[in-house]
């Protein structure tokens, strides 16, 4: 997503990380994951997770910014893109634009979104963006909200003008944010949403989990 905040423009689909990046901390969260239906990788930017969402379901949304979908880039070592990935590598899943989704009429059994709400330097977007996430979420399906509490870069961005929940920074490669959704942040905006939440931190990374019935627990694998 391209954003214009306080003079900084910010193309946040430029931090995407490759999946040579992925977190210990998630992949163990994921494997303990049952999931029964469709998978909505919300955010899915360079397709860091892609591999272990399907060997939950072979039905999976991958839904980002349209040029996020659509540029040239390497995924996983092939110069691709991200829907070339898709159709080539997961043929029963598809992609969606988020400039899209409100055509998107399914219901999904697991959404999955991995630091995608520290990127969002706009208040409007991340509103918007939790309500994608309650009209796309089954009755009686589960969302993991992945975000990074803490950063040992942290204090480089300090040095930024402070907005929303982090910093807007001006580097040698043009503009950035850097948000952290720290456990209590991640669990107002959810409640604010209507969501039923089970926040907890696992090294340095909040883990939250969010349904829209407090009675559904999250069961690992067997």
């Amino acid at each position: 997503m391209h954003y214009k905040i306080k003079g900084h423009s910010i193309k946040s689909h430029n931090a995407a990380k490759p999946h040579t990046q992925s977190s210990k901390q998630v992949i163990e969260e994921l494997e303990e994951i049952v999931v029964t239906g469709q998978i909505l990788d919300l955010g899915c930017g360079k397709l860091r997770y892609s591999d272990y969402l399907n060997e939950l379901s072979e039905k999976i949304c991958f839904a980002d910014s349209r040029v996020q979908l659509e540029r040239m880039q390497v995924i996983k070592g092939i110069r691709c893109s991200v829907q070339e990935y898709v159709a080539k590598n997961y043929p029963s899943s598809r992609c969606v634009a988020i400039e899209d989704i409100q055509e998107v009429s399914d219901q999904f059994n697991f959404i999955f979104c991995s630091n995608v709400l520290s990127a969002i330097p706009c208040e409007k977007t991340l509103n918007a963006t939790m309500s994608i996430i309650y009209n796309l979420l089954s009755e009686t399906g589960r969302a993991l909200i992945v975000n990074q509490h803490r950063s040992s870069y942290f204090k480089k961005f300090e040095m930024g003008r402070p907005h929303l929940h982090g910093y807007l920074y001006k580097g040698n490669r043009g503009s950035s944010y850097y948000g952290i959704i720290d456990k209590s942040t991640i669990e107002d905006l959810s409640r604010k949403h209507g969501f039923s939440i089970e926040a907890f931190l696992k090294g340095d990374r909040t883990f939250a989990y969010l349904t829209k019935n407090p009675s559904i627990k999250f069961e690992p694998r067997q």
